[in-house]
């Protein structure tokens, strides 16, 4: 009966240290920071670790190739179907031994780590304001505010946002009806609007308590062009004058203005005609310049 008691007593003690070595294993493959993704499900095949937010994985081979992934402790990276996070996104963080169960299996293109979470890696800027995403968890079509929009019309998310992100120390009123009418206050992330009754149904929001997007500490002025309708395709930011906009000229087809007021025209060194936006443009044929803008700076 001891021999028996000992065996059971030896049996509890692997059962409960098996899982925290496997943890350690898998930390030490890490290093501890980044993303590891591999070509086969349950950590098998090829691998790969990223620390720095990779727009385009073909340059490591692992474009639609992934299957299973492990995120390091204390962070979380967001993956999306296009490439340089376009199409359809999802966040992660721990660890996912078998992407098929998600709906992510071998559909990976790009990968970037999520604003504020840990490690050494660039990561994502913060961008100073309420961030709207169209699927739960921060995920899918992301949308940044950094000022009062009135009608969410006007920038292509009208009822679509079903999780949000606030920034530290900022509080938004975010709407049901346009014209800021129906309102609820928040000043904290919110996985799943759900619970607050209004997933896909804001239509309005704006900063509450005097914040604004320009003021000290915020973001700086930014404006990023995307070469497809709808802030979709490739992309550049610009924070500063650009008088030529190098590869990049007679491509936009959408703007996001993350902070500022910015003149677009369809002449170098802000010649010709021109065009001055305070808020994202879906589709820049609205205002005559898609496919036209050749120099850009703020106002």
């Amino acid at each position: 009966m001891r021999v028996w008691m000992r065996l059971l007593v030896a049996v509890g003690l692997l059962t409960a240290l098996v899982p925290a070595a496997l943890r350690a294993w898998q930390d030490r493959q890490m290093g501890g920071v980044g993303i590891m993704v591999f070509e086969d499900i349950n950590y098998g095949g090829r691998n790969a670790s990223y620390v720095r937010d990779t727009p385009d994985l073909r340059s490591t081979g692992f474009e639609k190739r992934i299957s299973s992934l492990q995120v390091a402790h204390g962070e979380t990276w967001e993956v999306c179907e296009g490439r340089n996070y376009t199409d359809r996104c999802q966040v992660f963080s721990g660890n996912e031994p078998d992407l098929r169960r998600r709906g992510w299996n071998d559909v990976i293109s790009s990968l970037r780590r999520v604003r504020g979470s840990g490690g050494s890696g660039s990561g994502r800027p913060s961008s100073g304001g309420l961030e709207l995403y169209a699927g739960r968890d921060y995920s899918g079509q992301r949308k940044v505010l950094t000022g009062a929009v009135r009608d969410l019309k006007d920038i292509g998310f009208n009822d679509r946002a079903v999780s949000v992100r606030v920034p530290r120390g900022q509080s938004w009123e975010l709407c049901v009806s346009a014209d800021y009418r129906d309102c609820r206050v928040i000043d904290r992330n919110y996985p799943d609007l759900g619970e607050l009754g209004i997933s896909r149904l804001a239509s309005s929001a704006r900063p509450q308590g005097g914040w604004r997007g320009n003021a000290p500490g915020a973001r700086r002025s930014e404006i990023v062009l995307y070469d497809r309708t709808g802030y979709a395709g490739r992309s550049i930011t610009i924070d500063r004058s650009s008088s030529s906009l190098g590869s990049f000229a007679n491509r936009a087809e959408s703007v996001e203005v993350l902070g500022g007021r910015w003149e677009l025209c369809d002449q170098t060194s802000f010649r010709g005609r021109c065009e001055v936006v305070t808020r994202g443009v879906y589709d820049l044929d609205t205002i005559g310049l898609r496919g036209r803008v050749l120099s850009v700076r703020p106002r």
